[in-house]
């Protein structure tokens, strides 16, 4: 019975958390509507197992009916999505796109196949899989723990050599016009690692649900109670320093004429070698630390040289790209979605607009108009 509660109290907490990380504004909304997706998983595998292992405990098997294991996918979630947030946190790029990042997803397939096999089973032999699993183990059970173990663990050596990375140049990064404290993370992550090496050995020796469900929970609250600390002192996921925002038509920081010239090379070398315009994700941080010039120098060339906000000047590189792919005959039935999100665009809506603003034609129009100056 304490177990159920414990379970239920944790559910409704991390649910709470879930829903401050992604409704409350911020500068940090990307990273902190990830970090919320893992807590909204968190709450939901919590409530399950408190609805699970009471109708085990209390031999209450009729509420059962309508149980799926979906705790072992929603826990193979996890891996992907802490990735994904330490990725947005530290400002490194990457898209949050299934057809780029489909491979952190195939540890999912056993768990699915589990699924769809529980599914298929008759409710006594449904019943009697759950309470025997919740006792003693079943082998499908305790490969998909093992999986999860590898796979979490791989992650967060992942995670911990990006913000041992990070953290030899500086402890704060800037994002969105915030700068944010991340040395906090080095700790989390710690943290996870020993939870998962002390965890394993006592998850397999035991090799029953019961045990299984214990650890995990206990794991999570270590870790909500971390994460809930560090933001009520304003140390971690809610602090920021706001940082002078730039200004289009102001020059925030002055430069000599020759420094400028030579900034605006560096820029337009690293643009046509690197073209990092084709992720959605580049922004004015990103090439500022990849080509060691200042955000400030960066806004301050761009209005000087080529009158262009970064945003403008970054689209347009991305809609000459579209247009050479729109002159193929080649490519003639590859979509405009497909074309937009191959040179950069994160929405066919945000292709549409940025192609019309510098064309005068929507992406649909220009195609149109070049097949029939091609047939003529």
């Amino acid at each position: 019975m304490f177990l159920k509660y414990i379970t239920l109290i944790s559910g409704f907490n991390y649910l709470i958390f879930a829903g401050v990380l992604l409704f409350r504004k911020s500068p940090l909304k990307k990273a902190n509507q990830i970090l919320g997706s893992i807590f909204l998983i968190m709450a939901v595998y919590s409530i399950i197992l408190s609805y699970y292992s009471s109708a085990l405990l209390n031999k209450d098997f009729s509420i059962l009916s309508f149980y799926l294991p979906i705790d072992y996918l929603l826990v193979l979630l996890m891996g992907p999505f802490l990735y994904f947030y330490i990725k947005s946190i530290l400002n490194e790029s990457f898209s949050i796109q299934f057809r780029k990042l489909w491979y952190h997803f195939i540890p999912l397939l056993p768990a699915l196949c589990f699924i769809i096999y529980f599914i298929t089973l008759q409710y006594q032999s449904k019943i009697q899989l759950l309470v025997e699993n919740f006792e003693t183990g079943i082998w499908q059970t305790n490969l998909l723990n093992g999986l999860f173990y590898l796979q979490m663990t791989t992650y967060l050596f992942i995670c911990y050599s990006l913000i041992k990375s990070k953290l030899k140049s500086t402890s704060k990064v800037t994002l969105n016009y915030a700068q944010v404290e991340v040395s906090w993370l080095k700790t989390f992550i710690i943290i996870d690692i020993a939870i998962m090496l002390l965890s394993a050995p006592l998850c397999f020796y035991f090799a029953n649900e019961r045990t299984t469900l214990i650890i995990a929970q206990l794991a999570m609250d270590i870790q909500f109670m971390y994460i809930f600390v560090k933001s009520a002192w304003q140390t971690g996921i809610f602090t920021s320093e706001n940082v002078v925002e730039i200004k289009s038509k102001e020059s925030v920081l002055k430069i000599d004429d020759q420094t400028a010239e030579d900034y605006f090379k560096i820029l337009i070398e690293f643009i046509n070698e690197k073209k990092p315009y084709l992720n959605e994700d580049c922004n004015i941080q990103n090439v500022s630390d990849q080509t060691g010039i200042s955000i400030h120098h960066l806004s301050n060339i761009l209005n000087k040289r080529v009158n262009k906000s970064f945003p403008d000047f970054i689209n347009e590189f991305r809609i000459n790209d579209a247009k050479k792919i729109l002159n193929s005959t080649q490519f003639e039935k590859i979509t405009l979605e497909a074309i937009g999100y191959e040179c950069g665009f994160g929405s066919k809506s945000s292709f549409n607009k940025a192609f019309k603003k510098f064309t005068n034609l929507t992406p649909s129009e220009y195609r149109l108009k070049n097949k029939k100056i091609i047939q003529s």
